[in-house]
């Protein structure tokens, strides 16, 4: 059992804003900030095959990471409770125009609250723990998103049309938050 690595973090809590005990004025700021970059990464678009690939659960697993849950929860809520006016989801949609991805949806404060709260208890203070929490957390959005999914079409094309197509580009989310959460950590350290 002592040959097994030590893969659960022992490490100090990375959370790299450190707003606890910061006014509500700077808490404000953050969710703004939030907000703008999860709707600027939802409207981005990086061809792929077989669908484009946005980088709406990229900017998920960041602001849980860099914000903590709280803050990262409430960053996730209010533009989510914003989309139900403005277009800032993906593909400039409201809330209200993606029925068949309530299940995503549904999972993205999940995501922030799962990552901010590990990440307050050291698991971004190493790569792999890193990597391991950010790929739970995207997995557990396709849970969601497919559970649901797959009561309006099946559960067959739910895997096939709201999962296989974006095995990829979530794995390549889920390395690119790991290196930024990794860089982040390291140039602060110094």
């Amino acid at each position: 059992m002592s040959n097994i690595p030590n893969l659960i973090p022992t490490g100090p809590a990375y959370v790299p804003l450190r707003l606890a005990g910061r006014s509500l004025l700077a808490k404000g700021a953050v969710v703004l900030l939030g907000v703008a970059f999860l709707t600027a990464a939802s409207w981005v678009q990086v061809p792929m095959y077989p669908v484009p690939m946005t980088m709406q659960t990229f900017a998920v697993l960041m602001v849980g990471a860099l914000c903590g849950w709280r803050l990262g929860v409430a960053t996730v809520v209010a533009w989510l409770a914003l989309s139900i006016q403005f277009p800032l989801l993906s593909e400039f949609k409201t809330l209200g125009m993606v029925a068949t991805t309530v299940g995503y949806i549904v999972a993205f404060p999940i995501m922030a609250a799962l990552i901010g709260h590990l990440a307050e208890r050291g698991w971004t203070a190493r790569v792999v723990p890193t990597f391991l929490l950010l790929l739970v957390a995207d997995v557990l959005c396709f849970v969601l998103g497919v559970a649901w999914l797959s009561t309006i079409i099946g559960l067959d094309k739910a895997i096939t049309f709201g999962l296989v197509p974006f095995l990829l580009g979530d794995l390549l989310k889920v390395l690119l938050a790991t290196a930024v959460i990794t860089g982040a950590r390291r140039a602060t350290a110094k």
